[in-house]
């Protein structure tokens, strides 16, 4: 466990701020997070997280970082802890899985995370390090920042302090010159280093360490020997380049490289406290040159800056954080873009301090940045673009407004001249596609009034290369509070709050933005070290009562975490109370547990399903049926309906269809007369939604959740529904069908049939005519598929049903169980690879196509409106791996 916190507060904050400065005030993440940002970058280390699934799961491969020197920062490493080891310690495995990590990507370190699970049953993992160095020959280094220490921030912190402790210091140079530098808290987002390097070289400097974007190990070891430290995130590092002043007598600066006139300070900075240090016949001309460098960049950039003229006038409202929060200003007023919001939640008092330094004392600094605030003050400050992180675009994307994403998940440099121009270019494309669309009509938001059979699961033909490990590298396996977060998207009005660390929550949020591309609804408790000790039932209470008194919704699930469950925390107690202090309010509070220790995305979400039906389904007289046809299918059997109209069908579908998807199944269902209640109705994620909300807006509504124990039969979709639906066969008599697949042509088949019976309708022509179309588009795509080895490396469900359609086309299909492998463990001939985006990396190293499916997917557009079932969703998919493949054949 971490000890000695004082440390980080008294060496980064000013020590009468410490509370603002130090604990996070909101919207951002964890200390484990922190630390990883920090540390990740070192292109040839590797860093194995202990613990639970969620913590990798959710966030490797998940930051902009780039290097020239290695992969290895891309690469995801845990222990993928289970309640057994929880119960019994897993030292041992922690060993072996570092031991396991060696032999497969021979890093020159590796590192070891731990996290709140593992911090809390007290593994000692600063004892495994030193007994698998001993046996390596390499750093193995310990980090204990778990998330319920602190934020980001504090992680930050600590991890300067893991390498002032592990690595600085410990090495020395081939050589030094007098204008050796280090780069403190520069992480090559995106490539900002690359932009920056050149001019530096230049200007004669010489980067010793970069600590640590598109580092090596070794150059951080002999940090210590550099003239000049160059703090670039104050905030995060600053304890760092202090303890190097006063251990090596290094001196620091902080600067800032973003826009031109913060990029030209940190030049003139640099050379100002590096001319100390040199001969004085040198120091005027090393000072000429520097200059001379100024001169020409600045002319270039002005050269490149007049195609954006049009900027000046302009008016944005930033919300970042860091040193960004400051230094983004400078490059906006840089472009003559007026700023007239600040938002400064995730801004420290030094920071606040720096705005009011270029913006005066009447800087317009908001500490509320609610989605809901910011858009009022987009609206009431007539701004033309929000500039901020990934998590606010579709804020500002949904309501018509241009953006710019300036955080770590970017895709753009920004820093240096070169940088400006890249900025420039971003924020006139925003601006520009927004006004040649008309998109601001949108800003006047029209609110829309309308508002069991065989379940088996096995179907998996594991591939003989894949074997269980100790270590599990670049997982496939997501948490259960991912799934189940994902499930309460499908409900009008409802969210789900993850009991845990801020981390939790943060990095689950940012995942699930990035695969949807939609506004998130997720809250946390927010548990830090006080809550763990003391208990947590009071953050409970009050985020629960706060979300209510905002917001007003008609449900909220409070979903656990590996931390709130291995503490001991009895949520359904602390439900049970809080109803007591909330009898005024509608909305239904339910507790599904999740831990990330056991199960999985699909486990998650289908216990929420689950919970949802248990808490909410009211028990109605049967004799007030919506049809009145009780009883007319005999047990198990579809085969036998009857003559109806507006038959209610309840539709109980698992995780791994899209939201186009479930607009497509509602079609047909309805084609034939039925009237479905589908849970969840993940359709609300499929980019028509209006309006910005805490809640999610859209999906199946709570009144109809309650009456589904009227209606007369039950469809499952995915073997992983099989308990919801047996629940509502149980409790009020809903005969059901099971359908593991709803594409492919047989599947598609059943599924026709069983509507038709259900409604005594023939099945519509349009369907029959698509049909036609399928197998016709089958017949010609199948010459592809011959004799082709295809690896799927999906859900359960997903898998499943894919599998089957390709089968049908004659490929032999090779299935991955996410829940026990890894990407690095795939091995063999293949032809072809389906998985999420996460297995780019694989399939360049099988030297195989990948067809981007599952969660999450975010590396190609299009994913969320892409129909994958049905006659229709199967023939695009056909003809689309049936391209791949003909490239192969080539």
């Amino acid at each position: 466990m971490t000890t000695g916190l004082d440390k980080y507060f008294e060496h980064g904050c000013g020590t009468e701020k410490k509370d603002k400065l130090c604990r996070s005030r909101g919207g951002e993440s964890c200390a484990f997070d922190g630390a990883m940002i920090v540390l990740q970058p070192i292109a040839d280390a590797a860093h194995i997280v202990h613990g639970p699934i969620a913590c990798c799961g959710n966030s490797w491969e998940g930051r902009g970082t780039l290097s020239s020197k290695g992969s290895l920062h891309r690469m995801g490493f845990t222990t993928d802890m289970s309640e057994m080891d929880i119960i019994y310690g897993s030292e041992n495995k922690l060993y072996d899985a570092i031991l396991r990590t060696y032999e497969s990507a021979k890093p020159k370190a590796i590192f070891v995370h731990a996290t709140c699970v593992s911090g809390l049953i007290g593994e000692d993992i600063e004892a495994v390090c030193k007994k698998a160095e001993t046996s390596l020959g390499i750093r193995v280094i310990p980090v204990n920042a778990p998330g319920f220490v602190g934020p980001k921030n504090l992680g930050n912190r600590i991890a300067g302090e893991v390498l002032l402790d592990y690595a600085i210091g410990t090495g020395e140079p081939p050589f030094t010159t007098d204008y050796d530098i280090n780069l403190i808290g520069e992480y090559n987002i995106a490539g900002d280093l690359w932009l920056v390097e050149p001019v530096l070289k230049k200007a004669g400097l010489r980067i010793l360490s970069r600590i640590t974007g598109d580092s090596t190990f070794e150059e951080i070891t002999y940090a210590h020997r550099a003239k000049l430290n160059v703090v670039v995130c104050s905030r995060a590092l600053i304890n760092t380049a202090r303890t190097m002043e006063r251990k090596y007598g290094i001196p620091y600066i902080e600067v800032s490289f973003f826009g031109k006139t913060e990029m030209t300070r940190a030049l003139r900075l640099i050379t100002s406290k590096l001319e100390l240090k040199i001969n004085p016949p040198r120091r005027t001309e090393f000072k000429n040159s520097v200059e001379e460098i100024i001169e020409g960049e600045e002319k270039r950039l002005e050269e490149g800056l007049t195609a954006y003229e049009q900027l000046k006038g302009k008016k944005a409202v930033l919300y970042t954080g860091g040193v960004k929060s400051w230094s983004f200003i400078s490059a906006l007023m840089d472009l003559g873009i007026e700023i007239v919001a600040i938002g400064t939640k995730k801004s420290s008092y030094e920071d606040e301090e720096k705005m009011k330094e270029i913006l005066g004392e009447n800087a317009p600094l908001i500490e509320d940045v609610t989605p809901k605030n910011l858009l009022r003050l987009l609206k009431d400050r007539n701004a033309d673009i929000l500039v901020a992180g990934g998590r606010n675009q579709y804020l500002a994307v949904k309501e018509g407004y241009p953006f710019v994403d300036v955080n770590q998940e970017r895709h753009t440099a920004y820093a240096g001249y070169e940088g400006l121009i890249n900025l420039a270019e971003q924020i006139s494309n925003s601006i520009r596609f927004y006004a040649s669309k008309k998109m601001q009509d949108t800003r006047c938001r029209i609110q829309d009034k309308k508002h069991q059979a065989s379940c088996g699961m096995n179907h998996a033909s594991s591939s003989p290369h894949i074997q269980r490990q100790d270590i599990l590298i670049n997982p496939l396996k997501h948490s259960q509070s991912i799934g189940a977060a994902i499930a309460f998207q499908g409900i009008d009005k409802a969210l789900p709050i993850i009991h845990g660390a801020q981390g939790c929550t943060f990095l689950g949020k940012v995942l699930l933005t990035k695969h949807f591309r939609e506004p998130i609804a997720l809250a946390s408790t927010r548990l830090f070290t006080e809550d763990v000790v003391m208990g947590s039932g009071e953050s409970i209470t009050n985020v629960v009562k706060g979300v209510i008194e905002k917001n007003n919704p008609d449900l909220i699930g409070i979903l656990t975490s590996g931390l709130s469950e291995v503490k001991g925390d009895d949520v359904a107690s602390a439900i049970k109370n809080l109803k007591f202090k909330i009898q005024d309010s509608r909305c239904q509070i339910i507790n599904v547990a999740t831990p990330d220790y056991e199960g999985g995305l699909e486990t998650g979400y289908a216990k929420a399903v689950e919970a949802v039906i248990e808490s909410i389904v009211a028990k109605n007289d049967k004799t007030l049926r919506h049809s009145g046809l009780s009883g007319i299918f005999p047990k198990k059997d579809c085969r036998q309906a009857a003559m109806t109209d507006n038959l209610y069908v309840n539709v109980l579908v698992g995780s791994h269809l899209t939201p186009a998807d479930f607009t497509e199944l509602r079609e047909m269902i309805e084609s034939f007369g039925l009237k479905p209640i589908i849970l969840p109705d993940l359709s609300a994620l499929d980019g028509s939604r209006q309006g910005i909300s805490a809640l999610s807006l859209g999906g199946t509504k709570i009144d109809e959740i309650k009456e589904m124990s009227k209606s007369e039969f039950t469809i499952a979709i995915g073997a992983s529904m099989a308990a919801s639906v047996k629940k509502l066969k149980d409790r009020f008599n809903i005969e059901y069908k099971a359908l593991e697949s709803i594409a492919g042509l047989m599947d598609t088949d059943v599924l026709m049939e069983t509507l038709s019976m259900l409604s005594g309708k023939p099945i519509p022509q349009k369907y029959e005519r698509q049909r036609r179309i399928l197998i016709d588009g089958m017949r010609d795509a199948h010459f592809y598929y011959g004799s082709k080895k295809i690896c799927t490396a999906l859900e359960p469900d997903l898998s499943v049903q894919t599998s089957r359609w390709l089968d049908e086309m004659g490929a032999e299909v090779f299935e991955i169980n996410v829940n026990e492998n890894g990407l690095f463990s795939i091995e063999g001939e293949f032809d072809l690879l389906i998985s999420n985006s996460h297995a780019e990396d694989t399939a360049k190293r099988l030297g195989v196509p990948l067809y981007q499916m599952g969660f999450p997917v975010y590396k190609v557009l299009g994913n969320n409106h892409r129909i994958t079932i049905g006659y229709r969703g199967t023939l695009t998919l056909v003809n689309e791996v049936a391209n791949l493949l003909s490239e192969v054949h080539k």
